[in-house]
């Protein structure tokens, strides 16, 4: 399932979304997290959290499914530096989502209710923004190492 689409790796597919939508999301969520009048729009961020954290399981599986078809048996996995950093990814990913789903637990009033409590805000927001510049940064460092592994070979041979 996770190996070829089209022949095509699906890694080289399902990569993109979570290189955009994990970043994306932590930004969103701390958005909606800090704006009073958007907040009602927090389940949609919770939503989008949770297909970021599963294009971040689909990249796993299907990152691991490349490397299994790429590796020669005898000697080292291709890319196994970028495997090992990526592995943790889908950690980040799902405390992402559970974050935002927390978020929007302490913050969510009815319409007749007072305004969120200081304290709940201030760990929605601490929260989110930890969660998501940690899994922001994770993504970076995750990308970086695959187009490394992909294309430091390849452009130190071309000249200039």
């Amino acid at each position: 399932m996770f190996d070829l689409f089209n022949g095509m790796p699906v890694h080289a597919l399902v990569v993109h979304a979570v290189v955009v939508l994990l970043p994306l999301m932590a930004v969103v969520t701390v958005a909606f997290v800090i704006r009073p009048r958007w907040r009602r729009e927090l389940p949609w961020a919770v939503v989008g959290n949770l297909l970021a954290a599963a294009a971040t399981y689909a990249a796993m599986a299907s990152g691991e499914k490349l490397q299994t078809r790429l590796s020669n048996p005898d000697f080292e996995p291709v890319a196994k530096d970028h495997g090992d950093i990526a592995s943790l990814l889908i950690y980040f990913a799902v405390a992402q989502f559970v974050v935002s789903l927390i978020a929007w637990l302490l913050l969510r009033t009815r319409d007749d209710a007072p305004r969120t409590s200081r304290p709940k805000l201030v760990t929605a927001v601490v929260l989110t923004l930890a969660v998501g510049v940690a899994a922001s940064a994770w993504t970076f460092r995750v990308g970086d190492s695959g187009a490394e592994a992909v294309w430091k070979d390849k452009i130190a041979s071309t000249e200039q």
